[in-house]
């Protein structure tokens, strides 16, 4: 029920004041009161008919929103504004929460939605399922299309039952279907192959989305089960390049001549040798962690990770975003978590001076917070995770003017993002004016950690490692195609790890795709970069100075791009000319050389300069001679193995190893103008975030006797491994197990215990959620 104006409300006002917090009113005591000036109070089992005190808290934060609306028309907020205290305990979501310019506070009185102190207070989309509720297979029908690896194993629920009748629909990477989750891990829908791609044979013909014809195609491999029906049946893949992927329906197949037929086409066309997979295909539910959902009956197949006694399973339900913010201002969420939906977790557009800190967002269809105007807004201090989407999207700013917005992510650790929408789709993604991504930690992604797009960028202080896991032509942090996206700095990140993989095009850790121009790159470390540290394809005018390059691949790779009037991407490159003011007098102060660009043979990789490198154990500089020819390449020093073994330097891995201050800049020695790197300052310098998850390197790990023993690499990201179980129990470190150089690895005597077929085992850490590992014991891999 709306709170009324007037007297009532007035009442009503001065009891949640008089009974929670010393009494400020309209400002009187400014200056000298910087604690909140008034609390209300939600709580689970509260009601809206109370007054919203700590004995009388509210149910839901609409309540306290419109209380707070209230409040402010008997007058201003009183100094240190209103703080909303949310008792622990799962608010379900069936409505987005919807904060307007009404619902805003000031800087002197802001308004605050904090979880209350010492307490979880769980912002969900999401249905809790009692593991009581799943019981064994039992129809005939159903077990006849199960596969005999799996017979006994799965469990159903009936969502139906549950009054559970939306279901969403596969294929759509922005409307999330609805996701299964076990103790904070999603489920896979039944897919083939269980572990990596099939791929693809010969094209037969080709799509043609304008007539309704997708594409006929083979596909190599043996192993299908028989499917007794294709509704619904659904395939992902890198079908053109290896860089965009895209969802398939399948229309028909024929087994026997493994050929298929989809409904539609694809972003890049289709290849042979591509990669791609199966999914949502109940006769190839057949391991661990693997489910499947009967649209047309409501059914939820499972086959557990773990035992589901005692066991957390979650299916996101609701669909938009959890909170709305429009036109909002000077409003902070704070040590919330937010949780399990199909939607993004915040979305925010206009409004200045809001802040995200300190929570813990994870297990979102969509983004974790999209910023699309406004100013001053931003996220510090939280933990993500377990985003179908990109984690964060910060953009505003004014082009015309180059009036910078200050949106920011700042002190982040963000990891296993990009699970349904596998490319594109970022860490941090910058656009706009001024904006910035600073002190992050990001890892565990298939495509990038960071794109940016627009002006006057800060890209500072990020620790960077493990992206760019299964694709190509990518990098951890990327932009392309644009001349006039100036005044963008890439400076003091590290970045690492970054494996090379043996696809057709190459990865890097900073990639300057298509012409991007006038990026400074000052002060990164990089190592362990498998291909390139940086790619840079024939843009002008960008600085590589000042870096240390350590065991990587190739320091610096120019490449070559011959783009022709009255091509596709040179009108797209050309086409940026029209959208901003490029020759007006405040741009040709800014950034002096570019008005006249286009009369300075614009296609010519001109004035790139490249100064004060370090490459240790590195390739040299390769690639596009003109670079060398138009621009400044001086004082770059290549150190070799042995000299690197003498410098000291650490090799420094997976963010569990770090090097030191000390060690970097002891090599500033070796050349005169090097600069001291502050390396000690990159990465999260806040303290008490939520904790960050571990992670496993693998879901699935095949083993056949006589091979090498099946490990697991173990990233712990700050945390300890606890214990290691499998269906019998607790297994023995040491004996069972052994943990080495960041590694799980099973013993022989304990393998030797197992039956052929797939075994699932549950790693627990001290803090975080426990992660899922299946081995699979002689089989050739599926």
């Amino acid at each position: 029920m709306r709170v009324k104006t007037g007297f009532k409300c007035f009442l009503v006002m001065c009891i949640m004041l008089c009974g929670s917090l010393s009494l400020t009113m309209n400002g009187m005591a400014a200056g000298f009161n910087t604690a909140p000036a008034a609390k209300l109070y939600v709580a689970a089992g509260g009601s809206d008919e109370n007054d919203g005190s700590l004995k009388k808290p509210f149910a839901t934060l609409e309540k306290a929103r419109d209380a707070i609306r209230a409040m402010k028309k008997e007058g201003p907020l009183p100094v240190g504004g209103v703080t909303v205290l949310i008792r622990g305990g799962e608010y379900r979501f069936t409505q987005t929460f919807l904060l307007n310019e009404e619902d805003s506070g000031t800087a002197e009185s802001p308004v605050t939605y904090e979880a209350y102190p010492g307490e979880k207070a769980t912002l969900t989309g999401g249905i809790t399922l009692e593991p009581s509720a799943f019981h064994a297979v039992s129809d005939p029908e159903t077990l006849a299309r199960i596969p005999q690896e799996a017979q006994g194993k799965v469990q159903q629920l009936d969502l139906k039952a549950l009054g559970i009748t939306d279901y969403g629909k596969l294929g759509n990477i922005i409307e999330v279907a609805p996701e299964l989750f076990v103790s904070g891990n999603v489920m896979n829908l039944a897919r083939w192959p269980n572990n990596g791609f099939a791929t693809v044979g010969d094209v037969i013909d080709k799509a043609d989305d304008a007539a309704g014809k997708g594409f006929t195609f083979t596909y190599n491999e043996d192993g299908l089960h028989p499917w007794k029906q294709i509704e619904d049946t659904w395939m992902l893949g890198y079908w053109g390049n290896d860089w965009a992927t895209n969802d398939l329906q399948i229309k028909s197949i024929d087994f026997k001549q493994k050929q298929i037929e989809s409904y539609k086409g694809t972003s890049y066309g289709m290849k042979s040798g591509q990669r791609f997979y199966f999914y949502n295909i109940l006769e190839e539910l057949d391991a661990p962690g693997e489910w499947y959902l009967d649209r047309s009956s409501g059914m939820l197949y499972l086959y557990p990770p773990t035992s589901l006694k005692g066991a957390e399973i979650q299916l996101s339900l609701f669909d938009q975003n959890l909170i709305t913010m429009n036109g909002a201002s000077n409003i902070t969420f704070s040590h919330l978590s937010m949780e399990v939906s199909r939607g993004n977790a915040i979305d925010m557009s206009g409004g200045d001076n809001n802040l995200i800190r300190y929570c813990e967002i994870s297990n979102m269809g969509g983004y974790a917070l999209k910023v699309n105007s406004g100013s001053n807004n931003g996220i510090f201090g939280s933990t993500i995770y377990g985003m179908g989407n990109g984690a964060i999207s910060l953009n505003g700013g004014d082009a015309a003017t180059l009036t910078p917005a200050g949106n920011y992510a700042d002190n982040n650790d963000i990891s296993n993002y990009a699970r349904i929408k596998l490319t594109y789709a970022s860490a941090v993604e910058v656009n706009g004016v001024g904006n910035r991504a600073t002190h992050n930690r990001m890892h565990n992604a298939p495509h990038f950690a960071i794109q940016f797009r627009g002006n006057d960028h800060k890209i500072e202080y990020n620790d960077i490692y493990d992206v760019v896991k299964e694709t190509a032509d990518a990098s951890a942090i990327y932009s392309g195609r644009s001349f006039v996206w100036r005044g963008n700095t890439i400076n003091y990140n590290y970045i690492h790890d970054i494996i090379a993989s043996n696809l057709r095009v190459s990865t890097a850790a900073i990639y300057l795709d298509d012409y991007m121009s006038g990026v400074e790159m000052r002060g990164n470390v990089f190592s362990n970069i498998g291909k390139q540290a940086f790619k840079l394809a024939n843009g002008r005018e960008n600085v590589v100075e000042n870096n240390i390059v350590i065991n990587s691949g190739t320091s610096i790779a120019f490449m070559t791009r011959n783009y022709k009037p009255g091509e596709k991407n040179y009108d797209s490159l050309m086409s940026k000319f029209d959208q901003v003011p490029y020759q007006s007098e405040l741009w040709s102060k800014r950034y002096p050389t570019l008005p006249n660009i286009l009369n300075d043979e614009p296609l010519l990789p001109k004035r790139n300069v490249v100064r004060n490198n370090l490459f240790i154990n590195s390739g040299p500089i390769t690639g596009d001679q003109q670079n060398m020819q138009l621009g400044t390449f001086e004082n770059n020093l290549t150190l070799n193995t042995e000299e690197k073994e003498k410098s000291g330097l650490l090799n420094p891995a997976n963010g569990e190893e770090r090097i030191k201050d000390a060690e970097l800049n002891a090599l500033a020695n070796r050349l005169p103008e090097f600069k001291p790197i502050p390396f000690s300052e990159i990465g999260i310098k806040a303290s008490g975030l939520p904790a960050a998850q571990s992670v496993l390197s693998a879901e699935m790990v095949e083993f056949q006797q006589d091979s090498d023993l099946p490990s697991v690499k173990l990233t712990l990201n700050g945390n300890q491994l606890l214990s290691v179980q499998d269906d019998s129990g607790l297994l023995r470190r040491g004996q069972d197990y052994v943990v080495q150089d960041s590694s799980v690895w099973f013993t022989t005597k304990y393998l030797s215990t197992l039956s052929a077929g797939y075994h699932p085992f549950v790693f627990s850490f001290n803090a975080g959620n426990d992660a899922f590992l299946t081995l699979h014991k002689n089989s050739t891999a599926k």
